[in-house]
C-alpha cells in the first residue's frame, strides 16, 4: 500500500561516522513510484534550518521518501547550528565523507535519489558528485546556490586570500585564522579546513556544473542578496535549467516558498520511476 504524507511518521536516524563521532537525520518512507530525495542543509546550519524543515515536510506531503542529514562538523550528533566564532576543524572532505554514508544508507532503502541542496549545501553536493558518480543519482537540483565561498571580492583579492592560506597550510604546525566567509565577518578555524572551503570559488563552481554529467535545475530567487549580479547569468549560460522566482529571497520564505516548491516538484517528476 503506498503511502500518503498523513500516514508517514518521521524517523530519526543515528549513524556512526568515525570512532564515537555520529550524525543524525530525518527519514520520511514515501511512495515506491517516486524517488527518494536528500536534503541538504546550508553552511553550518542543521536540518532543522527552516528552509530545509518545509521542504522536507511539503516533499513528504507529496509522498516522495526524503532523508534531511545533518552534517556533524565534527560535532558528535549535532543539534544546534554552528556560530561563526566557534572553532572549526571541519572540512569539505570531511562533509564529503559523510554525504557518502549517508547516500550508502538511503540506496540499502530506496532508489533511484535526487539530490537537493539549499545555499551552500549544493556545493556540498556539486563537490561529492565530482568524485563519486553514481548512477542512482538521477539529478542535482541547487535552491538559492550562491557563487561561491566569498562574496563582494574581486579575482585579485581572493587569489591573495588563496595563496596565503596555502602557505599557512603548508607550514608544520599551522595556527588557527580568522578570515570572512560566506555569511561570516569572523570565522575561525584551521587553513586546510578554511582552504577547502575557500576553493570553491565562482569559476570552480560553474565548472563543476558543466563537468558533472548529471541532469541539473537550480531554483533562484531574483531578489537574492548572497549573490553578485552577474552570478545568474553565468548559471543560466551552463547546461542546467535554471528556475528565476521573481523577489525571492535567499530563504524563498512567504509565498515564494510555495512557488519555489512547485519549480522542485516539477523537477522531481521526471524522474518518477519505479523505485526498488
Amino acid at each position: 500500500m503506498a503511502l500518503t504524507g498523513s500516514a508517514v511518521h518521521a524517523q530519526r536516524v543515528t549513524l556512526a561516522i568515525d570512532g564515537p563521532l555520529t550524525a543524525s537525520a530525518e527519514y520520511l518512507a514515501g511512495q515506491r513510484d517516486k524517488p527518494a530525495v536528500l536534503i541538504l542543509h546550508g553552511f553550518l546550519q542543521t536540518n532543522e534550518f527552516p528552509s530545509v524543515r518545509q521542504l522536507t515536510k511539503h516533499l513528504s506531503d507529496a509522498g516522495y521518501t526524503v532523508l534531511a542529514p545533518t552534517l556533524s562538523l565534527g560535532i558528535a550528533n549535532r543539534k544546534l547550528s554552528l556560530p561563526c566564532e566557534a572553532i572549526h576543524t571541519h572540512s569539505m572532505t570531511d562533509s564529503i565523507r559523510e554525504i557518502d554514508l549517508w547516500l550508502d544508507w538511503l540506496k540499502k532503502r530506496r532508489t533511484p535519489i535526487v539530490l537537493v541542496g539549499h545555499s551552500f549545501g549544493t556545493i556540498h553536493l556539486l563537490a561529492y558528485l565530482e568524485t563519486h558518480p553514481d548512477p542512482a543519482i538521477k539529478k542535482l537540483v541547487g535552491i538559492s546556490l550562491v557563487e561561491g565561498s566569498l562574496h563582494n571580492v574581486d579575482d585579485a583579492q581572493r587569489e591573495r586570500l588563496l595563496q596565503e592560506l596555502r602557505r599557512l597550510a603548508a607550514q608544520p604546525r599551522p595556527a588557527l585564522v580568522k578570515r570572512a566567509i560566506s555569511f561570516c565577518k569572523q570565522y575561525q578555524s584551521t587553513p586546510q579546513g578554511l582552504l577547502s572551503y575557500m576553493e570553491w570559488t565562482p569559476d570552480r563552481v560553474i565548472g563543476s556544473i558543466d563537468k558533472i554529467s548529471l541532469p541539473m535545475a537550480f531554483i533562484m530567487g531574483s531578489g537574492d542578496d548572497r549573490f553578485g549580479p552577474g552570478w545568474l547569468p553565468r548559471l543560466k549560460a551552463t547546461s542546467a535549467r535554471v528556475h528565476v522566482i521573481a523577489g525571492a529571497n535567499h530563504f524563498m520564505d512567504g509565498q515564494h516558498e510555495f512557488d519555489m516548491l512547485d519549480r522542485l516538484l516539477e523537477e522531481l517528476k521526471d524522474t518518477n520511476e519505479p523505485g526498488t
